[in-house]
């Protein structure tokens, strides 16, 4: 049926499109005009990376765009016209002015001047960079200028704060249009797959992160993987002169009351009034050609993980990471750029003394990788322009469990019921990999495009164990490889301005421990449609093929009572999208879709026995609806801007539960799965004049599955709030003032509330995996220094 009403939605809006052809050829009669602006430092007579451009056209912003290693920014497919063009950067004087781009006007380059604080006059004209929604793609872009959250922040908290769609999930993870945290970063161009499964995924330091593409639907053929999502990061660059960035934060929790148990603790005597410090210092500088970026953190805090219950108790936890950015123009047409960051938490694991009784348990996670990428400009020439690109990466990651001599002996091996034992977990995993891709513009109409990626790994899972004597018993040490591998081509064909046809096709395969080759051809087309400048429309169909983490959990598992055989399998989905995207000349700029996601099997997750390791686990069927809205708000005539990100979703399982090679289980009909949240709301108001921000996030969630587990109806509407827990908005604030100092230099202190209004709710039941608590309302001041 659902096939039937989706040919149905292709032939209308076939039909629209005909009409569209007819209606709006008046709107854009010409063709294209590919649009090239350089951006150089004036001091130095070099070219600057990351500077934002934007082009509005009777006030609508039309499209924007940040500049390579080159300096360079090319808009392509420009209807000749007048524009008013924005190109601004931190520590520099923001630049607007009017353009006529046409046939023979295709480039400008532009010299940016440095600012002198003392002497700095204050247009008001600028506009704040604010996460938004691309016109032409319709991928969300977030940008850091507006994004002030609290140094306690993680990555995954700033994906939760700004991608519309991801729900608010327990620590380490983010729940994207319904599914488990299935996303892939991409850093110069390849991935960083996260790291091992169950641990804590914070790859990269949200610090450092400049800007960021989030790709949650219409992914062409080039992205495989685990892609729910893509998140494209582009990390901060140095711009012009050195500089030096030193912060430092701390923080406490401000709870209702003092009595014990509270929000504070679980035992009154042992309160502390700084429950949170960190530090961070970066620095950047140009020598010649070659760019540099340094940055490095440390972050402590009493409250580490989403806790089975509201309090603050064994839960001390740290955070360490360390980054470095390495780019290096090689000419006019080459550069290439290398990341190398590492980053390791260390914290007890919060546990439920009534459940449980007491524990004294302790995880390690590490997550570091490498890059080298290789990007080369072969030809230039207005509708023959040619690219190519090679990188290259090293992905390491490590979970290590300990647990405490208090701890209950609750692992059994094999059949024996008898001989009790703690596990200890020691997991590692090491992936290189490469990725390459080649484009040409055959004309103005068609362009083909084509690459590759490969990546190979290798792992050990050691499992040792003591029983209540400290006495050591049996171990397990398993040794395992695994690879990926996946090749596509694509086109773009333009037969028309006011329509293009995406389409792609993919081929990868997956080998992994203990399991037969699995491999999928993916066809995936898009259309677009361009009623004008400012608004777009798109209906999308691809086939997704999610490989699983690759690991060697099947001797561990088959101690468990009634294991099975059975590995985990890659999830297969058909994923449908339609969209419309619409820029008004007053500033506002909004997205609404809707998708249908079915995946045959799905994927979610369970722990293996009663020992501390998750692994993926398959559902026979899992179904996901959804309507999403996403809206900003930026006008270079007030420091106002705002976003706001609301998505209606049900994500709902049914038939067998297998894999992991543990027993099987049983969805029933349908049912809610444990990442399902049916309405998920994110508004960021910001207000940022000159030298001061202030800043309101509220997030509002309906509720994740409480562990209930019934049987369900299956309606986007039917909202099943007896089984999902209680609705809550989380609301955090923050604001700040910068002081300019002699040389260019300020002093920032800052101030962030983090739930304001200390709302104590259940994030989620224990259903699959454990619960987990809301953080509660904490104050945090941060002092920072820019040199």
């Amino acid at each position: 049926m659902i096939y039937f009403k989706f040919f149905l939605s292709f032939i209308l809006v076939l039909t629209l499109s005909l009409f569209a052809k007819q209606t709006f050829a008046k709107v854009t009669p010409y063709e294209g005009v590919s649009y090239t602006v350089i951006v150089i430092d004036s001091a130095q007579n070099t070219p600057l990376q990351l500077v934002r451009i934007s082009l509005r056209k009777n006030g609508a912003f039309i499209a924007g765009k940040v500049t390579d290693p080159s300096g360079r920014a090319v808009f392509g497919d420009m209807n000749p016209g007048f524009y008013s063009i924005n190109i601004s950067l931190v520590d520099y004087i923001e630049y607007t002015n009017k353009v006529n781009i046409t046939n023979v006007h295709k480039i400008d380059t532009i010299y940016l001047q440095g600012i002198v604080h003392q002497e700095l006059v204050v247009s008001g004209s600028h506009e704040q960079n604010i996460t938004t929604i691309d016109p032409k793609t319709g991928a969300q872009v977030f940008e850091s200028e507006t994004y002030h959250p609290s140094p306690t922040t993680q990555m995954t908290g700033l994906l939760q704060q700004n991608m519309t769609g991801a729900a608010r999930a327990p620590t380490g993870e983010v729940h994207i249009k319904g599914q488990h945290g299935e996303f892939t970063y991409f850093v110069d161009g390849v991935p960083v797959p996260l790291g091992v499964f169950g641990g804590l995924n914070d790859v990269v330091d949200p610090k450092v992160i400049d800007r960021a593409t989030f790709l949650t639907g219409a992914q062409p053929a080039e992205y495989g993987g685990q892609i729910a999502a893509v998140i494209d990061v582009q990390t901060k660059v140095p711009s012009g002169k050195a500089h030096l960035d030193v912060a430092e934060y701390t923080g406490s929790y401000l709870g209702i009351d003092n009595t014990a148990p509270d929000s504070l603790g679980i035992n009154a005597s042992k309160l502390k009034p700084l429950n949170m410090n960190g530090e961070s210092l970066s620095f950047s500088d140009h020598f010649g050609k070659l760019g540099v970026f340094v940055s490095g953190s440390r972050q402590e805090t009493d409250r580490r993980i989403d806790a089975p219950l509201p309090y603050i108790y064994n839960n001390h936890g740290f955070d360490y990471f360390g980054y470095a950015k390495l780019d290096y123009l090689l000419g006019d047409n080459d550069y290439i750029t290398s990341n190398l960051n590492f980053g390791r938490t260390v914290t007890q694991i919060p546990y439920d003394p009534i459940e449980s009784g007491p524990l004294d348990d302790n995880q390690s996670t590490t997550n570091a990788f490498q890059t080298l990428s290789y990007f080369h400009t072969i030809s230039r020439e207005t509708d023959h322009e040619s690219n190519l690109f090679i990188g290259g990466y090293v992905r390491e990651g490590g979970l290590i469990f300990t647990p405490g001599d208090i701890d209950a002996n609750t692992f059994f091996f094999g059949t024996d019921t008898t001989h009790g034992y703690k596990l200890a977990i020691d997991r590692n995993f090491i992936t290189i990999g490469t990725r390459a891709k080649y484009d040409i513009r055959l004309s103005h109409e068609f362009l083909i495009a084509g690459g590759l990626n490969f990546s190979a790994t290798s792992g050990t899972e050691n499992f040792t164990s003591r029983d209540s004597n400290q006495t050591p018993g049996p171990s397990i040490t398993t040794n395992y490889k695994g690879s990926d591998f996946g090749i596509f081509a694509q086109m773009e064909y333009h037969p028309s301005e006011w329509t293009r046809f995406d389409v792609g096709l993919r081929f990868d395969q997956h080998i992994a421990p203990d399991a037969l080759l699995q491999a999928q051809i993916s066809p995936r087309i898009k259309w677009n449609i361009f009623f004008d400048d400012a608004t777009t429309a798109y209906m999308y169909y691809g086939k997704l093929f999610l490989p699983n983490n690759i690991e060697g959990l099947r001797t561990i598992a088959s101690n468990t009572p009634d294991n099975n055989a059975v590995p985990t399998l890659p999830e297969r989905d058909d994923f449908y999208e339609v969209a419309f995207i619409h820029n008004f000349d007053f500033g506002l700029r909004g997205k609404i879709d809707g998708f249908r996601k079915v995946a045959f099997p799905g994927v979610d997750d369970e722990t293996i026995g009663s020992s501390a390791v998750k692994t993926p686990v398959n559902i026979e069927k899992v179904q996901i609806n959804g309507i999403e809205l996403s809206l900003s708000y930026s006008n270079p005539s007030t420091p106002f801007s705002a976003y706001a990100n609301l998505a209606l979703t049900h994500a709902y399982g049914s038939g067998t539960v297998t894999g992991g090679f543990l027993q099987f289980l049983d969805d029933g009909t349908n049912t809610d799965l444990d990442h399902d949240q049916r309405l998920s709301v994110v508004v960021g108001l910001k207000y940022q004049p000159q030298n001061w921000f202030l800043s309101l996030t509220p997030v509002y969630g309906s509720g994740l599955t409480n562990g209930n587990g019934d049987p369900q109806t299956i309606g986007l509407f039917d909202f099943n709030q007896a089984d999902h827990t209680t609705p809550s908005w989380i609301v955090d604030i923050s604001g700040g003032y910068t002081f300019n100092l002699a040389g260019g230099s300020s002093f920032t202190p800052s101030l962030f509330i983090n739930n304001l209004f200390d709302n104590s709710h259940l994030i989620k039941g224990a259903y699959f995996s454990g619960a987990a608590w809301e953080d509660r309302r904490n104050v945090v001041l941060k002092l920072a220094v820019h040199i």
